[in-house]
């Protein structure tokens, strides 16, 4: 018998969602931090730059979720 409700279905998937971007932020400032370096090449530093700016999208995406997850928890 399932007891999960929509509200709880749908908090479960937003968690499941913070928790995925968590780790691709993680892996992207590790990327990040392997292209920044100052004796690395300027194609290196371009792309350090590159993954940076989608990883500070990202963690605009993570806060948005964030506020979801806890809009929720206050619904259930």
């Amino acid at each position: 018998m399932n007891t999960q409700t929509p509200e709880n279905e749908l908090a479960d998937d937003v968690a499941d969602l913070e928790e995925s971007l968590y780790e691709f932020h993680l892996r992207l400032r590790d990327m990040t931090g392997r292209h920044r370096w100052h004796d690395a090449s300027l194609e290196q530093r371009m792309t350090g730059l590159l993954i940076e700016g989608i990883d500070n999208d990202l963690v605009d995406l993570y806060q948005c979720a964030a506020q979801l997850r806890k809009h929720y928890r206050g619904v259930g």
